[in-house]
């Protein structure tokens, strides 16, 4: 059996609360390969963490409804692609550490997430 450890996401992101979107999708329920509804049952952010080697790492959020609904894919790649990347915050976000086939994997779950700025 993996070890297992759960972690805060500023533990692993250098002392930082936010991150770098860089993709979003929503998660449909399935039950033997099968979709089982149209509505999603969470949703799953794709971010970097910038205060460790911009690491990807994917957090799912409970719900039917995407919290960053107005933001759409093409602001997330342009945002990338002109380094002005969207930062967002996720509430109450824990990260899974484990390892597979010999690497190391990184999951979170968040129960929420919100857009950031910066103060200069």
């Amino acid at each position: 059996m993996a070890n297992i450890i759960t972690l805060i996401l500023s533990a692993l992101n250098g002392g930082l609360d936010w991150v770098i979107l860089i993709g979003k999708t929503p998660v449909y329920p399935y039950e033997n390969r099968k979709r089982t509804s149209d509505i999603p049952e969470k949703y799953r952010y794709k971010v970097v963490l910038p205060g460790n080697n911009y690491t990807e790492l994917n957090v799912s959020v409970p719900g039917s409804v995407d919290a960053l609904a107005a933001v759409t894919d093409e602001q997330i790649s342009e945002g990338c692609a002109n380094l002005r990347p969207l930062l967002v915050r996720f509430t109450d976000c824990t990260v899974k550490v484990y390892s597979k086939d010999n690497e190391q994997k990184l999951t979170g779950t968040a129960s929420g997430v919100e857009l950031v700025k910066l103060s200069k």
